[in-house]
């Protein structure tokens, strides 16, 4: 369930832009330093987000250095120095691959999923896990939920959304620690709800193929994505556009110091640019895990 939460290029100020690359190629190297280098490909989106709200809302400003990258050691680039906050969202960003990974097993057999977690994230989630140990048990508890829910197959879209939503909940009270408010907690819930109906639509052509469980593909005479569209996309766009507005409307309640305008612009736009085009119906790939670099 990665590589939604993005930025709208077209309606964000240059200066913005630039923070965000930053906070990215920072993380990126961060990852690096913590991990491993190969590690470095699980850099996402998402985590980058996080990594700036958690920075945001305890007010703390990054250290900012001109550095070369693995990806072009000859030009060097502005990057957030990696610091105790991006260590957390480094630390949770591994724990959760780690269970996307084991679910994509479960799910679909997936031996690509096997292979990655066991060759390259499960030394390392192991390491994350015996740090933050309650977000390892939060994240297990909450895959176990989720698991149980999609096995009974279940037909409600915000029953089967809820165990991913409050886990991203319970993930920011633990990151967050005494900057952690019921405004954060809302718009790490409501953002979860979001991703899985996300990540279901954007996933239901595999999902009907592989004849893995879909919430949208209960009691529905599947065909095409193009006819599920014109048939149920009124009830997919409710459950999308709801939980988009519920997002923005917690956000709104979130104090932000610092980086308002990078994660104003995701919230506002870039979300709702997910959203048009999910709906609309185009496939939103994961763009996110285990990618080369950010989009210039």
């Amino acid at each position: 369930m990665f590589g939604y939460i993005v930025v709208d290029k077209p309606d964000m100020y240059i200066k913005d832009f630039t923070m965000y690359k930053a906070f990215y190629c920072g993380f990126c190297k961060g990852v690096g330093k913590r991990c491993s280098q190969l590690m470095r490909f699980t850099t996402n989106y998402d985590m980058t987000f996080f990594d700036i709200l958690l920075h945001s809302v305890h007010g703390r400003e990054v250290v900012i250095s001109n550095e070369a990258c693995v990806l072009n050691p000859i030009k060097k680039k502005s990057i957030c120095v990696h610091d105790d906050l991006t260590a957390i969202s480094i630390d949770i960003n591994t724990i959760l691959l780690h269970y996307k990974l084991r679910d994509d097993v479960y799910d679909s057999g997936s031996c690509s999923g096997r292979f990655i977690d066991s060759a390259v994230i499960r030394r390392h989630y192991k390491a994350a896990a015996k740090r933050m140990p309650q977000a390892d048990k939060v994240c297990s508890d909450g895959y176990k939920e989720l698991r149980r829910l999609e096995g009974e197959r279940c037909p409600s879209l915000d029953a089967v959304a809820h165990p991913f939503a409050d886990m991203m909940r319970s993930l920011a009270e633990i990151a967050f620690g005494d900057k952690y408010d019921d405004s954060i907690g809302e718009l790490m819930y409501n953002l979860g709800r979001w991703v899985y109906f996300c990540d279901a639509l954007d996933d239901i052509d595999d999902d009907f193929k592989d004849k893995t469980y879909n919430p949208f593909l209960i009691d529905y005479d599947y065909k095409s994505r193009e006819q599920f569209i014109k048939e149920r996309g009124a009830e997919a766009e409710f459950a999308l556009r709801s939980a988009y507005k519920a997002v923005c409307d917690a956000f709104a309640g979130v104090s932000t110091p610092l980086y308002e305008g990078v994660l104003t612009n995701i919230i506002w736009y870039g979300l709702l640019g997910t959203t048009n085009k999910i709906i609309g119906g185009c496939k939103v790939a994961k763009r996110s895990v285990f990618r080369s670099g950010l989009e210039q």
